[in-house]
Order: C-alpha cells, then sequence, then structure tokens
C-alpha cells in the first residue's frame, strides 16, 4: 500500500538540517520521516499533503492497520519535482 506526500517550499535547513536545533528530515528513518509528514499536513497545510492510497476512507483504514501491523516494514523514496518534492512511502506485509 502507498501513500503520498507533496512537500513544497521548505528550506535546505529542513532537508539538511541545522545543527541541533533542527534536525535533518534526510536522515531520519522512513517511519520517522512518515510521522513528522503526518504532523506537518496540520502544521502548515499549504506546503504539505499527503494521500494515502486513492484517498478513500477504505484506504485510510487498510493503511493505520498495516502500520500498526507493520511498522518496520515501511520504506520511502523522495523524487526532486519542479517546484516540490515528492515522497512515496509504502507499507509492505
Amino acid at each position: 500500500m502507498k501513500a503520498t506526500a507533496i512537500i513544497r517550499d521548505m528550506s535546505d535547513q529542513f532537508w539538511n538540517g541545522f545543527g541541533d536545533s533542527i534536525p535533518a528530515f534526510l536522515s531520519r528513518s522512513a517511519l520517522s520521516q512518515f510521522q513528522r509528514v503526518e504532523i506537518l499536513t496540520h502544521e502548515m497545510p499549504r506546503n504539505v499533503s499527503l494521500k494515502i492510497g486513492n484517498g478513500s476512507f477504505r484506504d485510510k483504514v487498510e493503511w493505520n492497520q498495516l502500520f500498526r501491523d507493520s511498522r518496520d516494514k515501511i520504506s520511502a523514496t523522495i523524487e526532486p519535482r519542479k517546484g516540490y518534492k515528492l515522497i512515496t512511502f509504502e507499507l509492505s506485509r
């Protein structure tokens, strides 16, 4: 099952970190990246969006069940696009 996040207009300090005050997003584990994206969708809804599956309620329920059972099997790929970065999280069973 896949979840896709779009992150736009973030500084280099967000991606690469800045000392101890701002931890680098790229150096986090896939699980930690997903949890951070979930938080950012509420804090910064104009900059970060998250779509689980095809966006249906059924897919969100299935994602949550898989996430609870196999959170160590999550992977993330980050692809730069024009004006934003696309992050694809994939949970395997």
